[in-house]
Order: C-alpha cells, then structure tokens, then sequence
C-alpha cells in the first residue's frame, strides 16, 4: 500500500474519514500505539490534522447547523418513567438472586474449611501410620537378624552333637550284615585299630536322593574318631572289595557327619574353588577348609557369607 501524501510503500496506517486517504502514521502525525488505544469507534471517525483544521478554520462559509430539539411532551416522560418501572421491577428478583449466591458462598467456604480441616487431620493420621510402618520395618528387620542368629546356633548346636560322628559311604547293603566287623575290616585296610569299646553306636541311615544307606559310626573319643578318619584319607581309595566284598570295586568314602545345611555348603565350596583355581578343600572337626596352594594361608568356611572369602 502506498501513502497518499508521501507516496511511500507502508503495511500498515491509518485512513482519513475526512479526505479519505490512506496514510503512514508518520503523515499522520500519530503514533502506531497511539492509534490503537483509540478504539474502533474513534479509528472509524478519525481524521488527519489537516481535515481538524479546515473544519475549525474562520475562513469556512458554511453555516453551522442548528440541532432540532423536538418539545417533550407528557407521554415522553410517562413512557420513559414505565421503562425504568419496567427495569426495576426485576432488582428484588436480583438482589434474591446475589442473596442465594452470596449463601452459596458461604456454604462452599464452610465446605472448604471442613475439607480442609479433613485433610489436615488425614496428613497427620498418614503421618502416623508412616512413622509406625517404619516402626514395625525395624522391628522386622531385628526380629530377622535375632531369627537368623538362632537358626544359626541351632545349625553349630547340631553339628556339634556329630562331632563324633564318622558317615561311611559305598558299602554295599546284605542281609545280616555285622556293622562292627565292617568297620573294623575297615580300620585294619587303613592300618588304624581300636577296641569297640570306643563305639558309642553304629547304624545305616537312609541318604538323601539315593536307595542306598550310609554307616554312621559315633565314637565316644573325638580324637580317636579324628585319627581314623585321617588314617582313612591317608589310605585315598578304599574300595568294597578291600573289605571282603568280592568283584566289587565300588569306592568306600569315610568322611566327618555332617548336617544337610552344611553338606549343601560343602557342595557350593568345592564348585566355586574348583572355577576359582584352589587347590585345597577339607573337613576337618565338621569344618569346612580351604587352600588356594601349599603357599596360601587355611580358611574355614562355616556359613553362605563366607563364600565371598572364595576370591
């Protein structure tokens, strides 16, 4: 768009109601803010300087027009008093309405305070329950730890009453089998003699997953009973043949009696040393032991968390 008075390209301006131009707002003599504070009313009516001035000028001739007031007469004034009757007439119906609204108000913002007054006593209540749910997780957590402490003792109170215990497997099972004589063929293959007197008692127990039953042998002297399991890994292979049970090469394993929990433990033992590289791996006094080579120093191993020592 061009400006009619400056020829100027513009985008925007303004239009003159007067000399019906289009102009730039610096033509104009407004500003662009200006002109838009005026509203659409006034931009409507809006003229340039130059038409104000020509319709304020002493030079113009035109005779300025006389405004026509018509008489007012009674029924204008009636007329206008019914309309303002009429308008009125609706303010008790109003004022009736701002009432109710105003105590629509004051309902919901009694409302807002007891909800409110709710909440608050809802956050202390899940205070509490919070405070005592950590409460009941300690507890729990003390009651686990004094639980394991005692599964724990039990384990060593059990193990212990089989520190006497000797477990013989591979020796086959026949009717009318004499214990006794068993274990002493045994004793005499691997060179370690004792009277029977040293035997508490002896008896087969089933072995777990397998139909076959061991021989547990309890002595009444530790050390005699620790002398002969040592004279029996001294010896390495003893096999049912050695003792009398002819074309039968099944090996014979004498080793310290140990409960379930501690047989398991002995099974992860010797898998994880065997992928760890250690040479080593014994019972001795129903403990677990372990050596990397001749160099390294022993450690006994006695419960899950001591598998972290296999490194």
């Amino acid at each position: 768009m061009k400006c009619d008075n400056c020829n100027a390209n513009f985008t925007d301006g303004v239009f003159c109601n007067g000399c019906k131009r289009n102009m730039d707002f610096s033509c104009a003599s407004i500003s662009e803010a200006g002109y838009r504070k005026l509203g659409p009313e006034r931009r409507a009516s809006w003229r340039c300087p130059t038409c104000k001035l020509a319709s304020v000028s002493p030079k113009s001739t035109k005779a300025p027009e006389v405004a026509v007031v018509e008489p007012v007469t009674m029924e204008m004034v009636l007329s206008e008093i019914r309309c303002i009757k009429t308008q009125l007439s609706k303010l008790p119906e109003l004022l009736e309405d701002v009432k109710s609204i105003k105590n629509e108000i004051i309902e919901l913002k009694a409302a807002c305070d007891f909800n409110s007054a709710k909440l608050e006593n809802l956050d202390a209540r899940v205070v509490d329950i919070e405070n005592k749910v950590l409460h009941i997780q300690q507890s729990d957590l003390n009651y686990s730890n004094d639980i394991a402490l005692l599964k724990r003792d039990n384990i060593n109170r059990e193990q212990w009453s089989r520190m006497n215990n000797v477990e013989i497997k591979g020796v086959p099972l026949k009717t009318a089998e004499n214990l006794f004589n068993i274990v002493e063929c045994i004793a005499k293959v691997v060179d370690y003699t004792f009277p029977r007197t040293q035997v508490n008692y002896i008896a087969r127990v089933p072995t777990h997953g397998s139909k076959q039953k061991s021989i547990i042998v309890s002595f009444i002297n530790r050390y005699i009973k620790e002398e002969f399991v040592a004279a029996c890994r001294a010896r390495k292979h003893i096999t049912a043949k050695d003792i009398g049970f002819l074309e039968d090469n099944q090996l014979i394993y004498i080793n310290d009696h140990l409960i379930p929990e501690f047989k398991k433990l002995l099974t992860k033992v010797k898998e994880l040393t065997k992928q760890k590289g250690y040479q080593y791996v014994w019972v001795k006094f129903c403990k677990i032991h372990i050596r990397r080579n001749d160099k390294s120093p022993v450690q006994i191993i006695s419960k899950e968390a001591d598998l972290n020592k296999i490194i």
